[in-house]
């Protein structure tokens, strides 16, 4: 009889052929939609931030060198000075944040710099759509070789001025600069101590071996976005199930299968094994279209059976607490908050749109609960190279899910005389 059940639950999909067309062609559309228009999240594409910065100086560099180098023929030996005017270039602060710091290749893709006349600055401060002002006082270079030279105490200083509501591109301006800080510092100590850069690098005459610590595979935005309407769609033949479940009782379907004296037990394992083969199924065949179309490969085929079987066997397990549930309550509103509330909150917590997990352990360990979830966390494991011994606790805790769904609709599912 259980055989029948499935059987007659798989002719009910191929005569339903919109059904058909939802479960299969729908995530097969969203996979191409969503892997090309948001690769660029998933593929550490270029970077969405953009950051505009005002530079300003009220001085000139050059004529500050040159009152600089002026005023130390006075005060040094003509040794010392020829010394400073060798290493002068190395040395200009304004010079070294244009070309060193916003000049990099990689830093220049995501801000980009103003250099602007003194008579801008008004207009810079009632443009919201600056990141920074970065103002360099008058005589900034030259207070700067000054001290570095002689020490005098006076630290010169640039002046920030940021835009509050754009905080993420103020913090990347500040730690930009700390670190031009730092290195300032450090070039200013080796000098003092008259230590060459080159001795710091203690570690080159070392022999050894650079390994890297569990090193993984990069995971495609084809191959994430197959995993996310995968998981999100097969939900959805969980609640199919559960419709046509509840429609064959009000046709008295199940009525007949209880006076025909089948077992309850028979119609609920009928119901469970239905929804556990047709997700397997579902989940092969947009799998295997990933494969074609894409080349999504799996590097561990048994791993791949496993989770795969273990999901399909909560989507069971979800099919059959929905059946027992509608049919307690004698309504199909369950079926139909669960297609339509439920379904969405797991595919937004289990990541099936974009990895919110990875910025909130909160939301990882939600999404963890869910079964498109865990799934998740378990294939990405396997697509970044890891054992199957990585994902044991996902397998366990998607088969526990499956009982536990089982265990409830036991004690929801009508007797008998509650058929009637």
């Amino acid at each position: 009889m259980v055989w029948n059940i499935i059987k007659k639950q798989g002719l009910l999909f191929l005569r339903n052929p919109q059904e058909l067309l939802l479960l299969l062609a729908l995530p097969m559309i969203l996979i191409t939609i969503l892997s090309t228009a948001l690769g660029g999240l998933i593929n550490g594409g270029s970077s969405p931030i953009s950051i505009n910065v005002a530079f300003i100086e009220h001085g000139d560099e050059q004529r500050e060198v040159e009152k600089f180098l002026r005023d130390i023929e006075e005060q040094l030996p003509p040794q010392a000075v020829e010394e400073v005017r060798a290493n002068i270039e190395q040395m200009l602060p304004i010079t070294i944040i244009k070309e060193s710091i916003f000049g990099n290749e990689e830093i220049s893709e995501f801000i980009e710099v103003d250099y602007l006349n003194v008579s801008k600055r008004e207009d810079v401060l009632n443009n919201d759509e600056y990141t920074t002002l970065i103002e360099v006082p008058e005589n900034f270079t030259y207070d700067t070789l000054t001290n570095l030279v002689f020490d005098s105490g006076k630290v010169p200083s640039l002046i920030l001025m940021q835009n509050e509501g754009q905080q993420v591109g103020t913090g990347v301006i500040n730690n930009l600069l700390t670190q031009f800080q730092e290195q300032l510092t450090l070039g200013e100590f080796l000098g003092k101590n008259q230590i060459d850069m080159d001795n710091l690098q203690l570690t080159s005459d070392v022999k050894g071996e650079i390994v890297t610590i569990n090193e993984q595979e990069p995971v495609s935005s084809k191959a994430y976005y197959t995993l996310g309407m995968v998981l999100m769609n097969v939900l959805f033949l969980a609640g199919a199930i559960g419709s046509y479940a509840f429609h064959e009782k009000q046709i008295h379907v199940f009525d007949r299968i209880m006076i025909a004296n089948v077992s309850r037990w028979s119609y609920f394992i009928g119901v469970l094994l239905s929804g556990t083969i047709f997700a397997f199924i579902q989940c092969l065949i947009i799998f295997g279209f990933s494969r074609v179309v894409f080349g999504v490969t799996w590097p561990d085929l048994t791993a791949f059976f496993l989770i795969t079987l273990a999901f399909s066997l909560s989507v069971g397990g979800i099919a059959v607490l929905l059946v027992a549930i509608s049919y307690r309550i004698n309504t199909e509103t369950i079926t139909n908050f669960f297609t339509s509330i439920i379904v969405t909150l797991f595919a937004v917590l289990g990541g099936s749109f974009a990895p919110i997990g990875d910025y909130s352990k909160v939301i990882q360990f939600l999404g963890n609960l869910t079964p498109n979830g865990a799934s998740m966390t378990a294939y990405l494991t396997i697509l970044r190279g890891e054992e199957l011994l990585k994902i044991g606790n996902e397998i366990l805790y998607l088969i526990g899910f499956a009982a536990a769904a089982v265990v409830i609709a036991v004690l929801c599912f009508p007797k008998r005389r509650l058929s009637q």
